[in-house]
C-alpha cells in the first residue's frame, strides 16, 4: 500500500479458525509463499537447473536474507550479512557471482558514502532500488519488527541485470507489533 514505486506485490493470506476432531486448535494465518511468478514476483523466470546457461541478464533472482543461512546456494557479504538464493544457480557459479558481486559492490558503496566518500551513495543507488527499501523498512518500522536485525526472512530481489529491490515483505514472527515492555528498543 505504500506505492506503486516501492514494494510491487505481496504476500495475499486468510485467518483461518482450525478445528481438529471437533477441537479447537487455534487461529492461523494461511497465506500464499513467496516465489517467482506471473502471479506473486513477476519478475523474469529463475534459472532452470535442466536448462544451459545463457546469460545473467535472462533470470530472475530472489534472495533471503536469513542468518539461519540454511539454502544450498549462499553467500555472506564482507560486513556479514547472509544472503540465501531461493532457487538454483548455475553450476558454473556465474549466477551467484554475479548476484554477489552486485550485492558487495552495493554494500562497499554504502560504506564509503558512510565514511564521507562524496559519491558512495550515488553508487550505490545506481545499484540498490531506493523507494523498495525505503517502503520495506517503514513497514517494519511501523509493525515494530525486528527482522531487520538478525536478519531474519528480509527478501530481496533483481530482475535481470536490474536494481537490487527490497520485497516482497514476509513473516512477521520475530518480534512484530509488540507491547512497549518487550524490549522492542532501548528507549521502548
Amino acid at each position: 500500500k505504500l506505492g506503486e514505486d516501492g514494494i510491487p506485490w505481496n504476500v495475499d493470506g486468510r485467518f483461518v479458525e482450525v478445528v481438529y476432531n471437533g477441537v479447537h486448535v487455534g487461529n492461523y494465518y494461511l497465506c500464499e509463499q513467496i516465489k517467482i511468478d506471473e502471479n506473486r514476483l513477476n519478475i523474469k523466470d529463475p534459472y532452470d537447473k535442466d536448462d544451459a546457461f545463457t546469460s545473467t541478464s535472462d533470470y530472475g533472482y530472489l534472495l533471503e536474507a536469513d542468518d539461519n543461512f540454511n539454502e544450498t546456494y549462499k553467500f555472506m557479504t564482507k560486513h556479514h550479512l547472509p544472503f540465501m538464493f531461493k532457487d538454483d544457480c548455475d553450476s558454473e557459479g556465474k549466477i551467484k557471482s554475479y548476484v554477489s558481486q552486485k550485492v558487495q559492490g552495493i554494500e562497499d558503496n554504502l560504506y564509503k558514502g558512510y565514511k564521507g566518500t562524496a559519491s558512495g551513495f550515488t553508487d550505490a543507488y545506481n545499484d540498490l532500488d531506493l523507494p523498495s527499501v525505503v517502503d520495506q523498512l517503514l513497514i517494519h518500522e511501523m509493525t515494530m519488527s525486528t527482522e531487520f536485525r538478525h536478519p531474519k526472512s528480509v527478501y530481496m530481489y533483481i530482475d535481470g541485470n536490474g536494481k537490487l529491490k527490497a520485497g516482497p515483505v514476509w513473516d512477521f514472527d520475530w518480534v512484530a507489533f509488540s507491547t512497549l515492555d518487550s524490549g522492542y528498543t532501548e528507549e521502548s
